[in-house]
């Protein structure tokens, strides 16, 4: 199976811009048309959308099949369409509205932020419909940007250790592997769009940072 390559005008950080589960892509309205096609062949519902004006639809949200986590300045138009698509739906408030960066999930488990309050983090567990468990990835508290999740498995920030990795394994309930993607970037999330059946690469993406990626996610 061939994974493709592809940029958002120039930018090959993709996963700034579109978020992934086995039930849909939210993507920037304003993507190139070439990042717009390239994710047609995931063959899930494209969901089209905009968070009050922001294009960063990856840094934004967080999702699995059940939920999207979302920030707490979306409009209820943005809220509504996502809700059409029989999704939960979470605000997250203040600094913690970069749900993206803040939430790793798939339909298993989550990592979050450890720095979230208990209430906050049951209800993000209560939207996506799985325990979500605070801790930071290989330093970083920002545990959504540092693992690329999906059903089958989940690429993790290039200085896990081994230790942390069969935790994050235990939380999201996955193999995984750590890793970077984009030549050198250790914040996986930022450099591809998966679930558990297809992926989509930036395109400073080495051969290499590829397969290791299709390994952990287990793509093969």
């Amino acid at each position: 199976m061939e994974f493709p390559k592809t940029s958002n005008f120039g930018n090959p950080h993709i996963g700034l811009f579109a978020r992934a589960s086995d039930k849909l892509i939210a993507v920037d309205v304003t993507s190139a048309p070439k990042m717009l096609t390239a994710l047609e062949a995931f063959d899930v519902p494209l969901v089209k959308a905009s968070f009050s004006a922001s294009g960063l639809v990856g840094i934004y949200m967080s999702l699995n099949s059940s939920g999207a986590i979302i920030p707490s300045f979306c409009e209820k138009a943005e809220i509504a369409l996502l809700r059409s698509h029989g999704l939960n739906i979470f605000s997250l408030p203040g600094r913690f509205c970069a749900a993206g960066n803040n939430v790793a999930a798939n339909d298993f488990g989550a990592v979050i932020n450890p720095e979230i309050p208990r209430e906050m983090a049951k209800k993000i567990s209560d939207c996506l419909g799985v325990e979500a468990v605070g801790r930071a990835v290989a330093g970083y508290s920002t545990a959504g940007s540092a693992i690329l999740a999906t059903n089958k498995g989940f690429l993790a920030h290039n200085r896990c250790t081994e230790e942390e990795l069969k935790e994050l394994q235990s939380i999201l309930r996955v193999q995984g592997v750590n890793g970077t993607l984009n030549t050198g970037v250790a914040f996986p999330a930022l450099g591809a769009v998966a679930n558990s059946k297809h992926a989509l690469f930036g395109e400073a993406c080495t051969g290499f940072e590829m397969g290791r990626a299709v390994q952990g996610l287990d793509l093969i």
